[in-house]
């Protein structure tokens, strides 16, 4: 081939070369011109083959005005239909920790407790929710799902993270469950909130002490005459923070209990039971126990009556 042959395609490559990388980013102008002057080169040693310019793929810049476009939903939620039957739902309140009045210091975080049976024909699942009514909300959220299913019969703890009051006093919150259907209910006979009542005191030494004492009595039969009937008393204990005390049961019939101590380490509940056996030959009159405390105060609360009605 001619030397003037050669100098033609020479040029003609680079002009090629020129009008690409002008389109091009500088850095990607750079790596097209080395790869053509390699090319050229190559050319120049050998030009029984064409040589073949590369393709340049161009990587757009990346803007800085993307706009996000916003998810829409695919669907709305739509809300459950109410059920027919007006005892689907029901809800007893069985307990609660801490207990009323329990004393914390201000700004003191804690958790309420509340036990739950659903007493009503519907299960409950996690579409049901605890939520706000009235009354302080300290530091809680407005509602709260379920953490479980609860079939009919069954009870649940339903837990939630409060923080007192800055300030002293007593504060009260009112809480209700929400059913599916937007239909709230409370507990009991009465369809009552069930609630957090708290002390906020800064007292170096709290007056702690016995806020309740409630009983229980258990007839065993329920019903009918044996022999033998035994009657079992349950006293619920409530404390509004740490304390211990010495207490026994009193019975009419002056067959007390041995004296016992009852030591709580924070605010809570506990229960304590006496038996009462009763058979023939007694009479049918009713008879009564009750707790007594005799250690730091003495002090009695209330009477448990049992109704004997067997000759």
């Amino acid at each position: 081939m001619s030397e003037s042959r050669k100098n033609k395609t020479l040029g003609l490559l680079m002009g090629l070369i020129l009008l690409t990388s002008a389109c091009a980013s500088p850095a990607q102008q750079e790596a097209a011109i080395s790869t053509a002057v390699a090319q050229t080169v190559q050319a120049g040693e050998s030009l029984t083959e064409v040589v073949s310019m590369p393709t340049l793929t161009l990587t757009p810049e990346p803007s800085t005005n993307t706009t996000v476009q916003p998810v829409t939903p695919t669907s709305v939620p739509t809300l459950v239909s109410a059920p027919s039957d007006p005892n689907c739902a029901r809800a007893s309140l069985i307990g609660e920790n801490p207990p009323d009045s329990a004393i914390l210091a201000p700004g003191e975080y804690f958790w309420k407790t509340w036990t739950l049976q659903n007493t009503g024909t519907c299960a409950w699942n996690p579409s049901y929710q605890i939520i706000y009514w009235s009354g302080d909300l300290m530091g809680g959220l407005t509602s709260y799902p379920l953490p479980e299913d609860v079939l009919p019969g069954e009870q649940t703890d339903l837990s939630i993270y409060l923080k007192a009051p800055d300030t002293t006093g007593t504060f009260t919150g009112y809480w209700r469950l929400q059913t599916p259907w937007a239909s709230n209910l409370g507990v009991g006979q009465y369809d009552n909130s069930f609630y957090v009542e708290i002390v906020v005191s800064d007292a170096k030494k709290p007056k702690y002490g016995i806020t309740s004492v409630t009983y229980e009595v258990i007839r065993d039969p329920a019903v009918g005459c044996p022999r033998t009937v035994t009657y079992t008393v349950y006293a619920t204990i409530s404390t509004n923070g740490p304390y211990k005390f010495d207490y026994y049961w009193a019975q009419k019939d002056g067959n007390d209990s041995i004296t016992k101590r009852l030591e709580f380490t924070e605010a809570g509940t506990r229960t304590v039971n006496r038996e009462w056996k009763l058979g023939p030959g007694v009479s049918i009159n009713d008879r009564w126990m009750m707790i007594v405390v005799t250690d730091p105060v003495r002090q009695e609360y209330d009477r448990a009556m049992i109704l004997f009605d067997c000759e």
